[in-house]
């Protein structure tokens, strides 16, 4: 079987490399081992409540709203209230995290002292010298202690589920490091950006178009079942890999319902897990193969709790809540559903997301359902004002969740990127390179597909 090209893996990267190349009129195959498409993004509707196993929404950026639109999905498409507060729980109590510079003058979430240690940024001599510096140490430098512990780390713990200490700010941050190398500090690259931006129409264009969290009225599933659909017969699921080997053209054995099949093709994705990848990638890319083996992940596990509305004291008005590790919570935040989403809980219940694990908490996601459910329970119980016992729903634990872009990495991938240049017609995709969030993702993923086409025109032409 001869193709243009080959996507192997069939999650958020996956599906939209294939779906934009099959757009350009491309003949592709996009194979996953798996029996369903959308890897970590999964919901389920359990006794009338809607969780998801994995990501719980995305923002809406603008290659996001276009897949939307292609995929006929806008009438689906639900967004959060912009204006609701994400908080932070510190010192006994839950803070808004300022958004705002009259915000950051009112907060109590922040002492007067680490208010005024702010206004020396503009004035904090850069770092000289090359190599990565950690998030910590960068912030520590031109922010100020209370800083990290208060914002930066309980961010960290929510987006990356890492440490600050180990990782890197030029492969988690790239703006700011840029900022810095290029205009002295955070706030002087800020505004240059800004007014670089301003400038240029297509940017004042695109910036009517919403940006704020977004899901679907079924949950995230959505997205990767449109995908799957729009693909047709160029997906192929329940396939294993048996072996890939390049001779000018890639060729590719799989097993498919127990028949060997072996599909040749100039172009080959790869967008699988690091760990996946540098399995896969043994044979044609052992360079490649070798650096993506490097790139650690944590655990997570993801701990829904449903409540009666009356059992808890206060008012869930916002996205949910994140915790510095020094405030006495083994659970990293809290995901407040029902009140981001309409349709995530039967009427008089809320529904609660709760995470729990990371780097700095690697053995939680061994602990049984009980004792989990135990844990995150008196954290709420602590922050909430909750009372009597949760409705158990089904958890769900990841022993490899989240890449972590540690101290090394962004040379790590410039490496593996000016490797990829010398190889011929093969390309690698997902959250572990530069980036990973859905949007990322997505983004990352129309790069790749764009960068295909162009390889396989090329190639005719010649």
């Amino acid at each position: 079987m001869n193709v243009d090209s080959v996507i192997i893996g069939a999650g958020i990267s996956g599906l939209v490399a294939a779906h934009r190349l099959k757009k350009m009129g491309r003949d592709l195959l996009l194979v996953e081992s798996g029996a369903h498409t959308g890897g970590v993004i999964q919901s389920r509707e359990v006794e009338g409540f809607l969780i998801e196993c994995g990501p719980n929404s995305l923002r809406g950026s603008h290659e996001f709203l276009d897949l939307v639109e292609e995929l006929n999905l806008t009438g689906e498409l639900i967004t959060a209230d912009p204006r609701a507060p994400a908080y932070v729980y510190a010192d006994g109590r839950l803070h808004a995290v300022p958004m705002s510079p009259p915000a950051l003058v009112k907060t109590k979430l922040i002492s007067n002292a680490a208010k005024l240690r702010l206004l020396r940024e503009p004035f904090v001599k850069a770092r000289r010298g090359g190599g990565e510096e950690s998030v910590a140490s960068f912030v520590r430098r031109r922010l100020g202690a209370a800083i990290l512990e208060r914002l930066v780390e309980p961010f960290l713990s929510g987006v990356y589920a890492g440490d600050p200490e180990e990782l890197s700010l030029q492969a988690c941050f790239p703006k700011l490091a840029e900022f810095e190398a290029e205009s002295g500090g955070i706030l002087r690259g800020a505004l240059r950006a800004a007014k670089q931006s301003r400038k240029d129409p297509a940017n004042q264009k695109r910036s009517l178009r919403p940006y704020r969290l977004c899901s679907f009225r079924h949950g995230l599933s959505a997205l990767p079942e449109a995908l799957a659909e729009s693909l047709g017969d160029s997906l192929l699921t329940r396939a294993r890999i048996i072996d890939i080997s390049s001779t000018g053209r890639f060729k590719i054995k799989i097993e498919h319902m127990g028949e060997i099949k072996t599909i040749t093709s100039p172009a080959l994705v790869v967008s699988t897990p690091a760990y996946v990848a540098a399995r896969l990638l043994g044979g044609v890319a052992p360079e490649v193969a070798a650096l993506v083996a490097e790139i650690p992940y944590v655990s997570i596990a993801s701990v829904p709790l449903a409540y009666r509305a009356g059992q808890i004291a206060r008012n869930l008005d916002g996205f949910g809540f994140l915790a510095p590790r020094g405030e006495g919570l083994r659970t990293l935040g809290s995901i407040w559903n029902s009140f981001l989403f309409a349709g995530r809980a039967p009427e008089g219940w809320v529904c609660l997301t709760n995470f729990i694990g990371g780097a700095t908490d690697v053995g939680a996601v061994k602990l049984g359902d009980e004792e989990l459910i135990r844990v995150v329970h008196r954290d709420l119980s602590k922050v909430l004002g909750v009372s009597g016992e949760p409705l158990r729903l089904p958890i769900t634990r990841y022993e490899r969740a989240i890449p972590q872009y540690t101290l090394g990495h962004a040379r790590r991938v410039e490496r593996i990127e000016s490797l990829l240049r010398d190889i011929p017609g093969l390309w690698i995709a997902g959250n572990y390179l530069r980036g990973i969030s859905l949007g990322d993702c997505i983004k990352q993923a129309e790069r790749v597909a764009s960068d295909v086409n162009r390889a396989i025109l090329r190639t005719v032409a010649d």
